[in-house]
C-alpha cells in the first residue's frame, strides 16, 4: 500500500464515522494508522487498553483510547517534501477579541500579586471559517510538517477532527524508565539569531521544572535534572530541561504516573489546584482537548510515548478552531503575552493554506 491509497482508505472510513488515528514519532518518517472497527466509545482511564490515547486537559471529562484489538493497525514508511507555504496567511483579529484577552491576563496578574497563585497559563481560542476542505490534504500538510515534533490526525464520531503537530513530551516511559521535560518561555525564529532569555522566560521555566520535579519525586526517588537549553519547535523556540528517572515501585501504573504529570505546569500554572480552579473561574471557553494530552499506549511491554496536545486545532469541513497561550507570571506585560498567541497561531495557520477563504 502506498500514501495515496492509505488516505483513500482513512477517507473511506471517515465517511462511514468510524474513528481513526494517523500519527508519526518525532524524527520518524514511518506513520502509523489505527482504524477502529466500529463506533463504539473506549475511555482512556486507567489505561485498560493498549491503543492510541487522547484526553482532554479537564481529566474530569471523558478521555478517549482507539484499542488495538478493535482496529485495523497499519504502519507506512513516507516520504515527502513539505507541502506547507513559508508565509503564514493573514489571520484577521478582532479587537474585542484582544480587548477580552488582555483583560483575561491582567486579571491573572492580579492575582499572581496577591499571592494566590506564581503562573497561570491563559489560552483563547480563534474561529477560521473554511472553504473546500480536504482530509488527504490536512494529513499530507500534518505529517510533513515539523518532523521534530508529533504529528498527529485524530478523528472519532464524539470529538470530531483534531490535529496537531507537538513539540511537547508529557511522558516516555518504557519498564522501569521514563522521561519527561519542563517546557517553557517563548520567542520567534528570526534568521540564526540565538535567542537572549530575560528574567521572565527563565523565571517561568524553573517553575515549571520545580513543580514538575516536585511531583515526580511522590513516586520515585531517582531522577536526572538536565541543565536548560534552547529548543527550537518550528517557528518559535523555547527553554527546555530534560528530566530522567527511574520508579521506585514496580507497581506503579502508567496512569498513576500520568496523572501525577498531568496537567503540567507549562499549560496550567503553579501551584496546580489553584492554577486551575482560576482558569475554570476566568476562561470563557471549555479547552476540550487543547492541553491535554494523546500518544500511544503498550501495555504488554508497560511503554508509553505520551505527548502535550499543543500546536493543535479543531477541524470540521466549515470551521477550524485554532488554540494559543502563554504563561502568565510577575513579570508579564498583557500586550507582549497577546503577541505571543498570534506568534503561536502561525502554525496551524500554515496547515491551512488553500482551505482559507
Amino acid at each position: 500500500m502506498d500514501f495515496t491509497a492509505l488516505l483513500q482508505k482513512i477517507n473511506t472510513h471517515w465517511e462511514h464515522q468510524l474513528p481513526f488515528v494517523i500519527y508519526a514519532a518525532p524524527e520518524h518518517t514511518k506513520v502509523n494508522v489505527l482504524l477502529q472497527q466500529d463506533a463504539t466509545y473506549y475511555s482512556a482511564k486507567g489505561f485498560t487498553n493498549t491503543g492510541f490515547v487522547f484526553a482532554p486537559f479537564d481529566d474530569k471529562k471523558a478521555s478517549f483510547c482507539i484499542p488495538e484489538v478493535f482496529s485495523e493497525k497499519i504502519t507506512l514508511e513516507v516520504s515527502m517534501p513539505s507541502v506547507l507555504n513559508t508565509d503564514t496567511p493573514f489571520c484577521q483579529e478582532l479587537i474585542s477579541d484582544k480587548e477580552k484577552h488582555l483583560v483575561y491576563v491582567s486579571e491573572i496578574l492580579d492575582n499572581i500579586k496577591n499571592k494566590t497563585v506564581e503562573k497561570v497559563v491563559a489560552t483563547r481560542k480563534k474561529e477560521i471559517p473554511l472553504t473546500g476542505f480536504d482530509l488527504s490534504e490536512l494529513i499530507r500538510r500534518i505529517i510533513s510538517m515539523d518532523t521534530a515534533a508529533f504529528r498527529y490526525v485524530w478523528y472519532h464520531p464524539k470529538t470530531g477532527i483534531w490535529c496537531g503537530v507537538s513539540p511537547e513530551v508529557l511522558l516516555m516511559s518504557e519498564g522501569a524508565s521514563f522521561s519527561t521535560m519542563a517546557l517553557a518561555g517563548t520567542q520567534k525564529v528570526t534568521g540564526d539569531t540565538n535567542p537572549n532569555w530575560g528574567s521572565k522566560e527563565t523565571f517561568e521555566q524553573q517553575l515549571v521544572t520545580k513543580a514538575i520535579t516536585t511531583n515526580l519525586k511522590k513516586i520515585t526517588t531517582k531522577l536526572e535534572v538536565s541543565s536548560p537549553k534552547t529548543h527550537k519547535a518550528g517557528s518559535l523556540y523555547h527553554i527546555k530541561t530534560q528530566i530522567k528517572g527511574a520508579f521506585d515501585k514496580k507497581e506503579t501504573s502508567l496512569a498513576q504516573i500520568t496523572s501525577v504529570l498531568h496537567p503540567t505546569p507549562a499549560v496550567c500554572g503553579s501551584p496546580r489546584d489553584a492554577a486551575f480552579a482560576l482558569i475554570q473561574e476566568l476562561e470563557d471557553y471549555n479547552r476540550e482537548f487543547y492541553t491535554g494530552f494523546l500518544g500511544p499506549l503498550d501495555l504488554q511491554n508497560n511503554t508509553a510515548q505520551l505527548y502535550v496536545n499543543l500546536r493543535c486545532m479543531k477541524i470540521s469541513p466549515t470551521m477550524a478552531t485554532l488554540y494559543v497561550g502563554g504563561g502568565i507570571t510577575l513579570d508579564s506585560m498583557p500586550q507582549d503575552e497577546w503577541q505571543e498567541t498570534k506568534n503561536k497561531m502561525a502554525t496551524m495557520l500554515s496547515v491551512l493554506g488553500s482551505m482559507l477563504p
